[in-house]
């Protein structure tokens, strides 16, 4: 997907670090800790793409995120800056790479001003931040989890957002039936894992998960810079 201009009213209103700068931190942050998940050489850039992706969706300033995964902020760095105080939400068990991000990527003020809450459960309960949400974010998470994390995040969307909400997610479907991930265990690095790995979900599954809890699901042109495909999932009208 190219990647769309973020305006430099943007940049300049929210102190968005010049790209050179993001790049450094982001090296220092993955030198200093090692491997936080994501790759890289595409810091800067990923976490670019995906926020554009939500403004190509309707994103505005006022808008409720709740980013599943949120990892070492690399989309969180963004999106923190460009929406109003206390719009970003994120959770994630592995708690020190949200720490890492919150330390290497912003300055102590940017966080008091921005008041971004966090929540480190491992289960995937999307209802611990006490409101509803306009949009949940899960990039690159659901090729990593299991059927049943899919299941709870769908329940989770439908109880924790607004009624004109939208879920975008990430996923690869499996290159044959073989490779449609069965099992029940989270599969890669993690707050307890340093082992790699993927795993794939068939879409007629997907599709039939969202259907049973009168959800639509819309595939989005294009793929993510780590070769994932975008869905948009969303109430029926």
């Amino acid at each position: 997907m190219p990647v769309m201009a973020v305006s430099d009213d943007f940049l300049v209103r929210e102190n968005v670090m010049p790209v050179s700068d993001l790049r450094q931190r982001a090296d220092r942050m993955i030198e200093a800790n090692g491997f936080l998940g994501v790759p890289q050489e595409t810091f800067e850039t990923a976490g670019r793409s995906h926020f554009v992706r939500l403004l190509e969706q309707g994103l505005c300033p006022e808008s409720k995120v709740l980013e599943i995964g949120c990892g070492c902020l690399r989309i969180g760095y963004w999106l923190i800056r460009f929406l109003d105080t206390g719009g970003y939400a994120g959770f994630d068990p592995a708690r020190k790479r949200i720490e890492h991000g919150r330390h290497f990527l912003f300055e102590p003020k940017m966080l008091l001003d921005k008041q971004p809450r966090f929540n480190f459960n491992a289960e995937f309960d999307t209802g611990g931040f006490a409101e509803p949400f306009d949009y949940f974010l899960a990039c690159s998470i659901w090729t990593h989890c299991s059927k049943r994390h899919i299941q709870v995040m769908l329940d989770g969307f439908l109880e924790n957002t607004v009624r004109d909400a939208k879920f975008i997610v990430s996923y690869l479907p499996p290159l044959g039936s073989e490779d449609d991930y069965q099992g029940d265990l989270w599969v890669g690095t993690s707050h307890e894992s340093t082992t790699p790995g993927i795993v794939r979900h068939s879409l007629v599954w997907i599709q039939q998960q969202c259907k049973e809890r009168g959800l639509v699901l819309t595939e989005l042109d294009g793929m993510d810079c780590d070769s994932q495909f975008w869905l948009r999932i969303e109430r029926q009208r």
